[in-house]
Parts: structure tokens; C-alpha cells; sequence
């Protein structure tokens, strides 16, 4: 099961940053509203986590809050969840080498199928909140300005940590939203994309 989560989160690494322009491009600034100053959006995200030496994929769901005047980034995840390779395998299949793909039957030695060896899959739950500050307001990929920022936050359980984060988020003017970041604390590595959708379009 390790290198099946571990092969899809090579796949989700390497859709992260395509993942940020999957929301229509942008009209002629002239042609434009001007970015309120203060933005609350509901976001959901996916990503590659690593906790305490377990590896999974991490689908956060919560809400950002951009506030441009004082130059900060919050977010909160009320529910953080992470399906990581279970832990209770069946004792008569074994790996003869800890993180190959061969599995062994135990009573006739012989090769079997790679999933047989699995402890099936593990839901995570937690809740985490993190506070960023805006070190570049114009970070320019593609023609996407985004903004870079660094802060950090605290991860409620499995693990209970402090982290470190830096990110990219950007703003696409139409109360939609997108970013990419990395979160690093204590047995705890989460590198994922977020979507934002404005809450005053999504609720009265």
C-alpha cells in the first residue's frame, strides 16, 4: 500500500502547480472591479503529507482570510483529513524487505499480489490554523501575480505540532482563488494546492 500512496502523491506533486490555473483566466485589468481589501474565502485543498513517518494524501477543508492592508494570510481547517496506509496488515503475508513491493505468503514462501502485504487505508483526522505574513505582494508566474508569504501555525493531533509554512496564493478577481504551500513541523511534512471560493458568492 506505501508505494501506491507514495506513487500518487509523485503524481500530485507534480500537478501542483498546473492545479493553481485550472480557474479561468483573468480580463484586461481595465475591464475589472477593483480586490476589496479584506477577502474571506471557503477553501478545500489537496496535497502529499508525511506524519510521523506515514505517508498520505491530505484534503484540508476550512477557510483563508486575506487582509491586504495589514499584509497577512490566515487560515483555519476545522477538518484536516489525511488517508495514510493502514497499520494492521494480515500476519500471514509479510515484506522480506522493509518498503520493497514483494510480499510473501508465510506459509508457502511464495510471492503474492503487492496489496495482500496491505494494512488497508488509515483516515486521519484533525484540525490545524496557521497565521502568514506577506513578504512579496507580486510574485509573477506566468501572467499570474501571486502573492509569497511565510508564517506559521499550529496541527491539533496526529501529530500535535507547531509548524512552519510558506506559500504562494493568488487572486484571480473573479471571487475565486488559488495557492500552493509547504508546512513543516515536528514528524508532520504537508505539501498541497488550495482553491478559495469567495463566501459572499456562496452564501446569502
Amino acid at each position: 500500500m506505501r508505494p501506491a500512496i507514495r506513487g500518487l502523491g509523485n503524481r500530485i506533486s507534480g500537478l501542483l502547480l498546473p492545479a493553481l490555473f485550472l480557474l479561468p483566466a483573468d480580463a484586461p485589468p481595465a475591464d475589472l472591479p477593483a480586490v476589496p481589501a479584506n477577502r474571506l474565502y471557503l477553501a478545500t485543498g489537496l496535497g502529499f503529507a508525511d506524519l510521523d513517518r506515514r505517508v498520505g494524501v491530505a484534503v484540508p477543508l476550512g477557510a483563508t482570510l486575506v487582509l491586504d492592508r495589514v499584509r497577512l494570510i490566515g487560515s483555519v481547517s476545522p477538518l484536516d483529513l489525511t488517508f495514510s496506509e493502514g497499520t494492521g496488515g494480515d500476519s500471514e503475508f509479510y515484506r522480506p524487505v522493509l518498503g520493497s513491493t514483494l510480499c510473501v505468503d508465510r506459509k508457502t514462501g511464495r510471492a503474492v499480489p503487492d496489496y495482500w502485504c496491505s494494512g488497508g487505508t488509515d483516515l486521519l483526522r484533525s484540525a490545524s490554523a496557521d497565521l502568514g505574513y506577506v513578504l512579496l505582494d507580486e510574485v509573477w508566474i506566468g501572467d499570474q501575480p501571486g502573492k509569497l508569504y511565510v508564517g506559521a501555525g499550529q496541527r491539533f493531533r496526529r501529530p500535535r505540532t507547531l509548524y512552519g509554512t510558506v506559500g504562494l496564493w493568488f487572486d484571480r478577481r473573479q471571487r475565486a482563488a488559488a495557492g500552493a504551500r509547504l508546512s513543516v513541523g515536528h514528524d508532520y511534512v504537508n505539501l498541497g494546492v488550495v482553491w478559495g471560493f469567495e463566501a459572499r458568492r456562496l452564501l446569502p
